[in-house]
């Protein structure tokens, strides 16, 4: 694991699953740790257990919905430890199905907290960036956004947004310091892994999971993310790393 002592992470939907472990690896790597989520409750348990480790950080309750939102993130992220170097902005909801599957409110909660959420925090996270001496940004996308496969007409019309929207980023802020990649979770065991709503069977797992036949945990994200932040991945650009099992080798 790279060494980021010294440096300020900030992690979105922090508060459980590959947020949560995320921000905990951050921590247990030396950066202190801005927590944001929309449940304070859960994020002050993840608060709890970086601290148990010897770790730091500060809790930022928030609704991504809307650009202020976004916004008050990074600010707060910036006035409570002093900077911002990572950016990990992984918030995120499951899509709109069954009855709701053409439901307005729906579809527009699915792409302002998973799509819009990202470009606005991205924003602020880019200006800091840029004139503070650079930094890293990884967002969560999914195989969702590499395929159009798996996943709710609302959730894969986000999902490819985050793509399309950080691999053009990449390219313009790249120059200045800023490295933008992606991350595309397959099959992780977390509180949101269903398809459409409905528990995995097994065939949900050889279609998902082909190699591997399992789910994958909120760990194997999180290393991924560290690399992408980390000197190691110097050389890469605008990436949309698949974790997933072998999903996306067809």
């Amino acid at each position: 694991m790279s060494d980021f002592s010294g440096k300020i992470a900030l992690v979105t939907g922090a508060g459980s699953g590959i947020g949560r472990e995320t921000a905990l690896f951050f921590a247990r790597a030396g950066a202190r740790v801005a927590c944001a989520d929309i449940n304070p409750d859960a994020l002050d348990e993840t608060l709890g257990f970086i601290r148990q480790k010897g770790g730091d950080g500060i809790a930022i309750p928030a609704d991504l919905s809307t650009p202020e939102a976004c916004e008050m993130v990074v600010a707060k992220t910036i006035e409570g430890l002093g900077g911002l170097h990572h950016a990990f902005n992984n918030a995120g909801v499951a899509g709109s199905f069954g009855d709701r599957l053409w439901d307005a409110d729906g579809i527009h909660r699915t792409l302002s907290i998973n799509l819009e959420a990202v470009i606005w925090g991205m924003k602020h996270q880019i200006a800091h960036m840029v004139g503070n001496g650079g930094g890293t940004i990884v967002n969560t996308a999914s195989i969702a956004g590499i395929s159009g496969n798996v996943g709710t007409l609302d959730y894969t019309a986000a999902k490819h947004g985050v793509v399309g929207f950080s691999k053009a980023a990449a390219m313009m802020y790249g120059p200045q310091g800023v490295r933008i990649n992606i991350v595309c979770p397959g099959l992780i065991q977390t509180g949101m892994t269903t398809i459409e709503g409905r528990p995995i069977t097994e065939a949900g797992l050889k279609k998902l999971s082909p190699v591997t036949g399992q789910m994958g945990e909120p760990a194997d994200i999180a290393e991924a993310v560290l690399w992408l932040s980390s000197p190691k991945s110097k050389f890469v650009y605008g990436v949309a790393l698949p974790v997933d099992g072998g999903f996306s080798i067809n």
